[in-house]
């Protein structure tokens, strides 16, 4: 699968790395597939500019994550604005702290497809793996995914216990000047 990473513009003029995507575009790059980085962050694109970027290029899943707070929220609606309206719109997952706790509510205002819930290092790859397969959603544990106005919410996937057991972050893959 060809998936794009969406690292938001934290408005502000220092950026630090997103850890979390790092790690994410690890394993999945690990598991084969081709990704490519967004970072909306350092060269602050309007959402616009994402619209017609993904309206040029084609991507099989678009991922973004969020961690809690107002101002991220109002990126992530801005954001999913911008991706939804898109000719190209990818499969779309959001990530990180802000949907956990109340995924179906993110899907529903975002209309993202799925939300990871926890620690996504295996989710995300058994994700990728179901839509690439087209294996039924329930069987992946530890997301929320919409069909329609439907919302499913799996059962939660335990901690990963052996964190060696995950490859660094991908650092390659994303702007470092």
């Amino acid at each position: 699968m060809r998936i794009l990473l969406v690292v938001y513009d934290n408005g502000s003029y220092i950026s630090t790395f997103p850890q979390g995507l790092g790690y994410i575009a690890a394993v999945l790059r690990k598991a084969g597939h081709e990704i490519v980085i967004y970072n909306q962050d350092v060269h602050h694109y309007p959402d616009e500019h994402l619209t017609a970027y993904l309206d040029k290029n084609k991507f099989d899943m678009l991922g973004v994550g969020v961690i809690a707070g107002y101002y991220q929220y109002r990126k992530l609606l801005t954001l999913s604005q911008a991706i939804n309206r898109s000719k190209n719109r990818p499969y779309y997952v959001l990530g990180g702290h802000g949907p956990a706790p109340e995924p179906g509510y993110f899907l529903r205002k975002t209309q993202a497809d799925a939300a990871v819930i926890g620690e996504g290092e295996i989710t995300i790859v058994e994700l990728a793996k179901a839509l690439e397969e087209k294996t039924p959603l329930t069987k992946v544990r530890g997301i929320a995914f919409r069909e329609g106005d439907k919302v499913t919410i799996n059962p939660r996937r335990p901690l990963i216990e052996d964190i060696d057991t995950i490859p660094f972050p991908a650092f390659d893959l994303f702007p470092m000047e």
